[in-house]
Formats: C-alpha cells, sequence, structure tokens
C-alpha cells in the first residue's frame, strides 16, 4: 500500500485550487490555505479518505486524484 502524507495531501489539493482559480495571486492563494477552516477541511477530508482507501474502498489513484479534486472544488466555492 502507498502512503501520502497529510501535507503531500494539502499540497496537491493546493495546486489543484490554484489550476481552478489562476486570478489568484500565490499571496492569496498562501493565505487562504492559512485559515483555520481551509486546514481544518483539508485534514477532516485527508482522514476520511485515508481510512476508506487503506480499507480498499478506494484505490490510491481515487485517493490522490479524485479526493484531492473534490476537496480543491468544494474551497473554491467557500473562498470569499
Amino acid at each position: 500500500m502507498i502512503d501520502i502524507s497529510l501535507d503531500e495531501f494539502s499540497n496537491k489539493v493546493k495546486e489543484s485550487f490554484k489550476k481552478d482559480n489562476p486570478y489568484l495571486t500565490d499571496k492569496e492563494v498562501n493565505k487562504y490555505f492559512e485559515s483555520d477552516e481551509v486546514k481544518k477541511t483539508i485534514s477532516d477530508s485527508y482522514k476520511s479518505n485515508m481510512k476508506r482507501y487503506e480499507t480498499g474502498k478506494i484505490t490510491f489513484k481515487v485517493f490522490t486524484i479524485g479526493c484531492v479534486a473534490s476537496v480543491a472544488f468544494c474551497l473554491t466555492y467557500m473562498y470569499e
């Protein structure tokens, strides 16, 4: 089983978020990702999806691509 850390997951979410929001500067993205709300959203998703991955309910590809994109999409709608 391949492993991915919360930091790696968070970085992938950030990359996906930046692709979805090209009008935001790096400074704006970094500030947003430092917020408690974003950190909690990413952490909760990571924990939930890691359990699904570890029990074989989702593949590594789904975890690192689909779940990442899902969180990034959610964060786009949460952005103010």
